[in-house]
């Protein structure tokens, strides 16, 4: 009994395989293609081959080194995920991360220029709040727009301020409108607030009216302007809007933006007589004033 213990434990030490493992760049190093560790020659990733039969494996994918790539897994630091081959590609099977690496995306640019009235002054207006007309923002599929999930999202036409909704999803809205052009007339001695807002707006196929789901408002500093003497016509009191909305959309919904605003005059007098007398809020179609809808579709 004790001979055959002994002769066993002898033919597994004569039967070990005395492989090499390691990692490296240099074409010199040879270690057993059966546990050879694999890695890309841009040090992103590195795979190690399920089985340890290498006669079975094909040669490695362009950009890799060594045997193995049939069957092998990798852990992508590019990505955070594992990624399996096929015995011809590479592949990503978490498909959270197939969706961030694909990155599409639908991007219109607003087009003309958008201007939404607060009415005229006359020979004198003071303590007054001027409600500025809605006004809709069309948009343009012309570049530099471009739209890579035009399954998901869509213009209803060319030139348009309605954005269709093609696939029920979970939808990330970016918007930036750049800087808002804003009108008054001649004023002494005011402090005035003047404020701009955007509405994202939804409409169904069930109820087509049209609903805010996302208001978004820029005020002057602190929210009201002091000032002794305003000038009349644009002035620039560093307004602008954006914003970001997450939600989920049905297949039919359609959105649409907005904007309006007000000019509150709480002390002092203003005019319309003397210089401007057209009060408002635009978004113009120059320099920074120009805006954009970004659109993401997430899939989970």
């Amino acid at each position: 009994m004790k001979r055959k213990i002994i002769f066993l434990i002898f033919m597994i030490y004569g039967l070990k395989i005395n492989a090499q493992v390691g990692i490296s760049k240099s074409t010199s190093f040879q270690p057993d293609s059966r546990t050879q560790l694999h890695v890309k020659q841009d040090n992103f990733a590195a795979r190690l081959p399920r089985s340890n039969l290498a006669s079975l494996l094909p040669a490695s994918a362009t950009g890799t080194t060594g045997n193995g790539t049939q069957a092998s897994v990798i852990f992508n630091r590019e990505t955070g995920s594992i990624v399996q081959n096929d015995g011809a590609t590479w592949k990503i099977s978490d498909p959270i991360v197939t969706v961030m690496k694909n990155n599409k995306m639908a991007r219109f640019v607003r087009t003309g220029t958008v201007t939404s009235n607060c009415g005229t002054c006359g020979l004198a207006c003071g303590l007054t709040v001027r409600t500025c007309t809605t006004q809709n923002i069309n948009f343009t599929t012309s570049s530099p727009s471009f739209n890579e999930i035009s399954a998901n999202v869509s213009l209803a036409a060319a030139t348009s301020n309605v954005i269709n909704i093609n696939s029920r999803g979970l939808y990330k809205i970016s918007f930036k409108s750049g800087a808002v052009d804003i009108s008054t007339p001649l004023c002494l001695g005011v402090v005035i607030n003047l404020q701009s807002t955007l509405n994202l707006e939804l409409s169904t196929t069930a109820d087509p009216t049209w609903r805010p789901i996302n208001n978004t408002a820029s005020s002057s500093t602190a929210g009201a302007l002091s000032v002794t003497t305003l000038a009349p016509g644009s002035i620039d009191v560093g307004q602008s809007l954006a914003f970001t909305y997450v939600g989920v959309f049905n297949a039919g919904d359609k959105l649409r933006l907005t904007l309006g605003g007000t000019q509150n005059i709480g002390t002092g007098a203003c005019t319309g007589v003397l210089g401007g007398n057209n009060m408002f809020f635009a978004l113009s179609n120059t320099g920074n004033a120009v805006s954009e809808i970004i659109i993401e579709k997430i899939n989970m």
